[in-house]
């Protein structure tokens, strides 16, 4: 209610220059008069009567004039209300011990949080500022387009003499409250200082009851996932029977994506604290941002209804519920709840629900790749449902079951149902696991086209050539016959082209895609000098962690020893499964950090439109814009298509010869 009322001083400027034909006819002069409809500051209604121009301009000038005072007199009161505020934390840090400044002290954590909502509102009222200075101009370059006249400029000289816009005591406390924190906290690095305000400001006011509330759910679901695996391991009253098999994937792929979403946080919360600015390369609105907690709330409570509704699952044998609820009531409603969680999402109006259109749209663009945009956020998601491939490949199964063979589950064939889409599978499954390598090999192509540069695009198109093509041929294995020895030549060819792609992406992932095995810094072998990252005991343990988990993902292709081995066993093999699809998961999470940090440190394939990335306290927008490429070759169109052709022409020789 303090901002200028633009839209008030739109719509009088419009009822007040607006022709009444009326009134025009009766003019002697010819000339259209201007009719004022009732209008008023306090709400008092004038009546009806033709004015003049002059008139009309003198009492849309005093409405002006109103506005400006009304502006005026708010940022004053609130300047000394913040000043006062300020010298009270100033002196009551004077008074006290030097010990009590440690961030560890009560009185410490106090301070600190004030100085953080004392400059969280010093720079809203900054904005204020600046707002209601555009506003005005605005609204008064209408006034000179709707009148004919050059107010415009007298009217800037009079906002330039007002109090708000000429005192600067805004900008001078801003920079003694940063001043003042970073003596306190950060021995003097203002820099740093700025950092840790900012990110203050940014992730908002948390409240203490919202992390009380965090609390609980994560006891209420660290409490149901005791309970559920005290069910599967322990109790010997709980069997798994064929017909609850069924069901497992379902369970099995929305826990996994549970999963991702607090994996999703923990990178969040990763690049806040490391003042990596994962906003500006996703390009995402700063209003849009939701921090880590937020995250982990929807993760909690999600993992609640998850846990809760597989507790009733696996009891329902238990007490005997058959006879009076269908067990397949239990998987119907998770996915109703997940259906209508989905729904709501998108039509939400919140900062979360804009930020959900915003994934939607980019995964819009992975699928009709090439033919979306191959932004970095559109290449990134695509990356990780290349470790999605076992979550997709159980939800073809759910959708068979409760779409094509749905019929046979209300009939109690539940088995039939589950034959029938495994007999199906064999043909979707190769499909499914391949498709995600197909989106990121168009991507390339597509970043080819636009770039006009060969190095990087093509070699990484390459890549995800040779893991399309071992996967395509890991999940056809099943269908040979049993082993033989001696291998055949078949056999070996695969063996050493899973070898040959998982080094290869493996050598990607550190030189191109996280900036490492480097030798410019002697005192940290194969480590690059930038680093964000306090230590370097993080960046060797993903170099490591990295290959072990790469090879471990690889034996989830190979599902005829996999199978060997546990076919005595089938908790065994609904737990492992999960197990080593949730370690990829954690590997693309691990491989997405310092994905982010090297895009934020340098821009090594070209995604970024400038070379310039602002920090979080930098206001000044990007200075050196990149490079546009040339205009599209007819040569580089034709590599493409080549290209695209050999793949598609290798895969069906593969599948021919399954």
């Amino acid at each position: 209610q303090y901002y200028v009322n633009y839209k008030r001083l739109k719509s009088i400027l419009k009822k007040l220059f607006s022709t009444d034909e009326d009134t025009k006819e009766k003019n002697e002069k010819g000339k259209p008069s201007l009719q004022m409809i009732s209008y008023g500051t306090m709400g008092d209604v004038e009546e009806k009567g033709v004015l003049t121009k002059a008139q009309a301009e003198e009492k849309f000038i005093a409405e002006l004039n109103d506005e400006v005072k009304k502006v005026n007199e708010f940022y004053r009161i609130t300047e000394e209300k913040l000043r006062k505020k300020f010298d009270a934390i100033m002196a009551q840090a004077e008074h006290t011990h030097e010990g009590e400044h440690h961030e560890g002290t009560g009185f410490a954590r106090s301070l600190n949080l004030s100085l953080a909502d004392l400059y969280r509102t010093l720079t809203q009222l900054n904005n204020f500022i600046y707002l209601n200075r555009i506003g005005f101009d605005k609204i008064a370059k209408k006034f000179d387009k709707a009148c004919k006249g050059h107010y415009r400029k007298t009217f800037e000289k009079k906002i330039a003499d007002c109090y708000f816009f000429k005192s600067g005591g805004t900008s001078e406390m801003l920079k003694e409250v940063c001043t003042f924190y970073a003596n306190l906290f950060e021995k003097g690095d203002l820099d740093k200082a700025r950092v840790r305000l900012l990110a203050k400001m940014t992730e908002g006011p948390y409240r203490k009851s919202d992390m009380l509330w965090l609390g609980v759910k994560i006891g209420i679901a660290l409490t149901l996932l005791i309970w559920n695996m005290f069910n599967l391991f322990v109790s010997p009253n709980l069997h798994i029977t064929a017909t609850m098999g069924i069901y497992v994937p379902l369970y099995r792929a929305v826990s996994l994506c549970v999963s991702l979403v607090w994996l999703w946080g923990l990178n969040i919360w990763t690049w806040s604290r490391y003042r990596v600015n994962h906003v500006f390369i996703f390009e995402i609105s700063p209003r849009h941002k939701v921090n880590h907690l937020e995250i982990w709330a929807e993760a909690a409570s999600l993992s609640i209804v998850v846990l809760l509704n597989s507790l009733l699952f696996l009891h329902h044998q238990q007490y005997r519920l058959k006879a009076r609820l269908s067990e397949v009531v239990y998987p119907m409603a998770l996915i109703a709840f997940i259906v209508a969680k989905i729904a709501l999402q998108l039509f939400d109006s919140s900062k979360r629900g804009s930020l959900q259109k915003d994934i939607v749209a980019s995964m819009g663009s992975v699928f009709i790749a090439p033919f979306g945009r191959a932004r970095f956020r559109d290449c990134y998601l695509a990356d990780y449902f290349c470790s999605m491939q076992k979550i997709f490949s159980d939800l073809q199964y759910i959708i068979c079951i409760y779409t094509l063979s749905f019929s046979k589950l209300l009939n109690d064939d539940p088995l039939a149902s589950s034959g029938y889409c495994l007999s199906l599978g064999s043909v979707l499954v190769p499909l499914v696991h391949a498709v995600p390598y197909w989106w990121r090999f168009q991507q390339c192509l597509h970043r080819y086209i636009e770039t006009q540069k060969r190095w990087p695009n093509l070699a990484n198109a390459f890549k995800y050539c040779l893991c399309q093509l071992t996967v395509i041929i890991g999940s056809l294995h099943p269908f040979f016959s049993e082993y033989e020895a001696p291998w055949s030549p078949y056999r070996l060819f695969w063996l050493a082209l899973i070898v040959v792609t998982t080094l290869y992406t493996y050598v990607w992932d550190l030189v191109m895609d996280w900036g490492l095995l480097q030798f410019q810094d002697k005192d940290h072998p194969l480590l690059r000098e930038n680093r964000l990252f306090p230590g370097t005991i993080f960046y060797y343990w993903a170099m490591g962690s990295n290959l072990v988990l790469r090879f471990t993902w690889v034996v989830t292709l190979i599902p005829f020893p996999f199978q060997s081995v546990l076919s005595s066993s089938v908790e065994l093999e609904n737990v492992l499964l999960p197990l080593l699809t949730f370690l990829e998961l954690f590997r693309r999470s691990q491989w997405g950090i310092l994905r982010v940090e090297y895009e934020h440190l340098s821009t090594s394939q070209g995604f970024r439109k400038y070379e310039h990335l602002p920090l979080y306290f930098d206001k000044a927008a990007p200075s050196a814009k990149m490079s546009e490429p040339n205009k599209k070759s007819l040569w580089i169109n034709l590599e493409v298509v080549f290209m695209a052709f050999l793949l598609v022409f290798f895969s069906v020789v593969v599948w021919v010869l399954k």
